[in-house]
């Protein structure tokens, strides 16, 4: 019986591994982006650490396809594309995602595999539609 409890609970221990600290760090994104992300106060966020290889657009690295002029002219690299993430279960979520590419914001939801840290999931949703990314951690 004692066994069996200290069983129960080494699991449960194991199962929790992914804590809000865990998210914080650079993670690459298949095509060579690098995000960083950080923590503010509860929210997290996200900014360019490093460009793709091959850019899709937006080759000399300003942000060209914001619907806001102003903002047409500002680097991408610094920029934040993560915001206002908060963690519960796990989980990142609450926030946005822009993709510098479209000049469109999506719904996010971040997420690391509990099995592997260095492994995480960027999720954004369209409607009811979504596009998975997932990103390794930098080291």
């Amino acid at each position: 019986m004692k066994f069996i409890i200290f069983l129960a609970l080494s699991l449960l221990f194991l199962s929790s591994s992914v804590s809000p600290d865990t998210y914080v760090g650079k993670w690459k994104i298949k095509g060579g982006s690098i995000i960083e992300i950080y923590r503010d106060g509860d929210y997290f966020f996200g900014k360019i650490d490093k460009r793709a290889e091959r850019p899709l657009s937006n080759l000399n690295g300003l942000d060209n396809k914001n619907p806001q002029k102003e903002l047409q002219g500002r680097p991408l690299l610094g920029m934040n594309i993560l915001e206002n993430l908060k963690y519960k279960d796990g989980v990142l979520s609450g926030g946005t995602i822009y993709n510098a590419d479209s000049g469109k914001s999506y719904i996010v939801k971040v997420w690391i595999n509990s099995d592997n840290t260095d492994l995480c999931f960027i999720r954004a949703y369209k409607s009811f539609l979504f596009k998975t990314f997932e990103a390794r951690r930098v080291k």
